[in-house]
């Protein structure tokens, strides 16, 4: 009889979370929003899930990239988290990015992160006008935040950031550009020419090659980030092993204030990479989800 009611109890319980996500959320999962050539020359489908508040207000609306070091992951990662959101009030896209081929993970060499970085920048920039430009949704197009977590954080906020031709030039300064194609590096121009303008960067444990991208007058940003993160670095370092130089939270956070940029830095007392990740709260870091949202409201 005990059993009979444990189990009722979690069928209610399941069903009742259910009803609750669909009163607040229409979710369209597999929208393919682009089909491109990855680093193999193979056509590639990319998808992204759609989450909307049930409102008739115009709502803001989050990109969100998943983490994996541009090898791993997939936007269903980002699940809990988006679910979460959207009762919040936000419309949230999670979305696949081309991500570098199973047989390249052997010999991983500067160019090929190279062109992962670029070709993760320029699927978000689709989704973003696949979204926009459809004007099926009822989103508000000045208020459009991207973010991820990892490789995702570090694709938003390059993508955040870099607005000219001489963003370019200093992204081309780093190690990972140098032997980069001169038709991928023309290729990149596009990103200083965004059609729709980014209002604010959720970084969850990302860097950037160069804190001088930022410049003032340009998105506001959130981070969040584990002080003694030995995969990306909380200040600046190595990333991941690779030997590629990239600048952490903490610098990024410095140069923004230095700018007059609105920013916020949560700074997790811990050395795990993932105690924030994919937007999943740990002990470490159990407010997280709510001070986020007070920043994307402002």
């Amino acid at each position: 009889m005990r059993l009979k009611l444990q189990i009722i109890t979690l069928v209610f319980i399941l069903l009742y979370a259910s009803n609750a996500q669909a009163y607040f959320a229409k979710i369209t999962s597999n929208i393919i929003y682009a089909e491109k050539i990855n680093q193999n020359g193979e056509l590639e489908q990319l998808k992204l899930d759609l989450y909307q508040p049930k409102t008739d207000a115009k709502n803001k609306i989050i990109y969100l990239m998943h983490g994996g070091g541009f090898l791993h992951g997939e936007k269903e990662d980002f699940i809990k988290y988006s679910n979460y959101l959207v009762k919040q009030g936000f419309t949230v896209c999670n979305l696949n990015y081309r991500l570098i081929p199973d047989e390249y993970h052997e010999q991983l060499n500067y160019d090929i992160y190279a062109t992962s970085l670029v070709f993760a920048m320029d699927d978000l920039d689709s989704a973003i006008r696949y979204i926009h430009d459809s004007n099926n949704y009822n989103i508000d197009n000045h208020e459009i935040i991207v973010g991820g977590f990892s490789a995702g954080a570090l694709t938003s906020l390059h993508y955040a950031y870099i607005n000219s031709v001489d963003d370019l030039f200093l992204l081309s300064e780093s190690d990972i550009f140098t032997n980069l194609s001169k038709e991928k590096q023309s290729f990149m121009s596009k990103f200083t020419e965004k059609k729709y303008e980014i209002s604010k960067v959720i970084n969850i444990a990302g860097s950037l090659l160069s804190p001088y991208l930022i410049h003032e007058g340009e998105p506001s940003i959130i981070s969040v980030h584990s002080v003694g993160d030995e995969v990306v670095p909380y200040e600046s370092g190595d990333t991941d092993g690779t030997g590629i130089i990239s600048y952490g939270s903490k610098v990024i956070h410095k140069t923004a204030s230095n700018l007059s940029i609105m920013n916020k830095l949560i700074t997790i007392s811990d050395d795990d990479h993932g105690s924030f990740g994919n937007g999943i709260e740990s002990e470490n870091c159990h407010n997280c989800r709510t001070i986020i949202d007070e920043f994307l409201s402002q």
